[in-house]
């Protein structure tokens, strides 16, 4: 399969890092260009004056190149028995040999970092694409995309952005650093580019376009090629969230909305917005609130918390339990029973957690203890 997408060619073009200095390199690369024609046009005028028209264009242009590019082969044109023919020809010789060296140097620059440097990066980024599975798309590098593309990134999760603007990717790139997602250039709206970014291997997937209509797009799209896919998206307009919600939509976030309430938030209760920022917005993720799955056969099944030893063993604080129907019960108590297909929401320290992640994992032995 990966060898057929090889031979297809592509509906999006992927990003390549390095543009601007790519940029950089060409202007450089036509600065010396246009130099290195200067000095052969100086120095076949010079010695199409120095010949009185005696020599040819040809063999002024001859003894120009054999000059600058110190060839040796001689002199072509009897330049010792012209009046200022050495002098010129030494002039020449420091200022071409200079500007020569200058424009092949920067001609290699531009070939190992330029077009095939951009080739060799395209190629590595394909591979990886087609590589990824259980990944997460980012539809639209806007502001709001590029949020959350970090914190996608900032909980090592492999990141696919979908992106018409070029420029929009390079702040990210910018922001996040190369090689830690894949960009890819193109209409997140249309099938082909969703396709492109393995949407039928994603765990999940986020609309942040710049419109609610082109947002309800990627919705309908996402759903019909990945049925089972998380979808996300985004809400300018709160009046489009039914509409968004039919369509297929999981989960729809208002920015505007969630900037209000925040804001009230601040003004009424800054302790609690303290500390939920100091949960959200740690980067070490020492501290976070985080979701724990019971598989079916865990060990936890028919207990309750107070008998799952769930503080015991990770130190971590049950917050809340999403039963099979989709209710919260917050702050369970100690008779609450535990069943496998329930999701615990638990806060404590990444060590901690991952320990709950093993124990809840864990199967029970013939003697009711716990086995990995």
């Amino acid at each position: 399969m990966a060898g057929d997408k090889r031979l297809t060619p592509r509906a999006g073009r992927i990003y390549a890092s390095g543009r601007d200095e790519a940029r950089d390199i060409t202007r450089r690369l036509r600065y010396a260009a246009i130099s290195l024609a200067g000095v052969v046009g100086f120095g076949v005028a010079g010695y199409w004056y120095l010949g009185q028209g005696e020599w040819s264009l040809f063999e002024c242009l001859y003894m120009v190149l054999i000059t600058i590019t110190t060839v040796g082969y001689g002199e072509s044109l009897p330049v010792s028995f012209t009046p200022n023919g050495r002098p010129f020809t030494l002039v020449l010789l420091i200022t071409g040999f200079g500007v020569v060296l200058y424009f092949f140097t920067t001609l290699a620059q531009f070939i190992l970092e330029g077009d095939l440097g951009h080739t060799l990066w395209r190629r590595r980024m394909e591979k990886k694409l087609d590589a990824l599975s259980g990944h997460y798309i980012v539809c639209g590098a806007g502001e709001t995309g590029r949020s959350v593309a970090e914190e996608l990134l900032d909980d090592k999760q492999a990141v696919v952005v979908l992106e018409r603007d070029a420029e929009h990717l390079a702040v990210l790139e910018r922001r996040v650093g190369a090689d830690r997602f894949v960009g890819i250039i193109g209409d997140a709206t249309e099938d082909a580019i969703l396709q492109e970014a393995g949407i039928a291997r994603a765990k999940g997937v986020v609309a942040s376009l710049h419109s609610d209509r082109d947002n309800l797009f990627v919705v309908i799209t996402a759903r019909q090629l990945a049925p089972k896919v998380r979808v996300v998206s985004r809400a300018i307009d709160e009046n489009q969230t039914a509409k968004l919600r039919r369509a297929g939509a999981d989960a729809i976030v208002s920015p505007n909305n969630i900037g209000g309430r925040r804001m009230a938030h601040e003004l009424l209760r800054p302790s609690v917005v303290g500390f939920i920022d100091l949960i959200v917005r740690d980067n070490q993720r020492s501290l976070s609130v985080e979701e724990c799955p019971l598989p079916p056969g865990t060990a936890l099944a028919g207990k309750t918390l107070a008998q799952s030893g769930i503080r015991k063993v990770s130190n971590v604080l049950v917050l809340s339990v999403l039963s099979h129907d989709g209710r919260y019960t917050f702050n369970p108590p100690p008779s609450y029973v535990l069943e496998p297909g329930m999701t615990l929401i638990v806060l404590g320290e990444q060590p901690s957690i991952r320990r709950l992640y093993d124990y809840v994992a864990a199967a029970p032995t013939t003697d009711g203890q716990l086995t990995s």
